[in-house]
């Protein structure tokens, strides 16, 4: 996500959109300044949303409000902690379905109890949404676009993994470059021959889960 680290750099016009670990306000106010627009998912505890006064937001309060009136759709500033940069950003907050937001409770705590830490209740709690961050424009951006476009993200990781699991496409096997062109161009076409008589791709994964109405 941060342009210094994207080979091509960032181009205007573009629309970035990443995980949670890209989440930082330092960088999607970099992407904002070269005239390309971000949609990222956030985390439960950055970056800081401020208010149209500077006042610190309550995220636990914002999702159970997107819980009450089904969804919740706000203009806010992002603030990186330390730096203090800021960017004009939409929070956009909705709420999983109950079966859906018990899973994805329940997979955050076995991600804690696997990294030996104990989550917080907010957190938990907070795993039940999906909270987005964009720079999108509410007029051409509703949330209902804005979440299916971000379900494409998950998509696209799912195939990745598919492909370095089942044709090692993760391990490069050539040192030369023309070596590794083939290589990769190889393992490229016996991915595409496989994909016909692949399982179809998890419509239930986290990124990707259907709504509450």
């Amino acid at each position: 996500m941060k342009p210094n680290d994207c080979r091509a750099g960032v181009k205007a016009g573009e629309l970035r959109i990443a995980d949670r670990a890209h989440a930082k306000a330092a960088d999607l106010a970099e992407v904002v300044e070269a005239g390309a627009d971000f949609l990222v998912r956030a985390p439960s505890n950055y970056p800081r949303l401020l208010d149209s006064d500077g006042q610190l937001l309550d995220r636990l309060a914002l999702c159970r409000e997107a819980g009450e009136k089904g969804m919740l759709d706000r203009c806010v500033m992002i603030q990186d902690g330390k730096s203090k940069v800021e960017a004009a950003a939409r929070v956009v907050i909705l709420p999983l379905p109950p079966e859906a937001a018990e899973k994805a409770r329940r997979r955050a705590r076995r991600l804690a109890a696997k990294a030996r830490y104990r989550p917080s209740q907010a957190g938990i709690e907070m795993a039940g949404y999906l909270v987005l961050l964009t720079s999108l424009t509410a007029d051409d951006w509703p949330p209902e676009r804005l979440a299916s476009t971000y379900r494409l993200r998950w998509q696209i990781e799912l195939a990745f993994k598919r492909m370095k699991s089942l044709i090692g496409l993760e391990d490069l096997r050539a040192k030369d470059a023309d070596l590794a062109r083939l290589w990769i161009n190889t393992a490229l076409l016996a991915a595409l021959l496989a994909e016909d008589d692949l399982p179809a791709l998890d419509p239930e994964a986290p990124d990707s889960l259907p709504l509450a109405a």
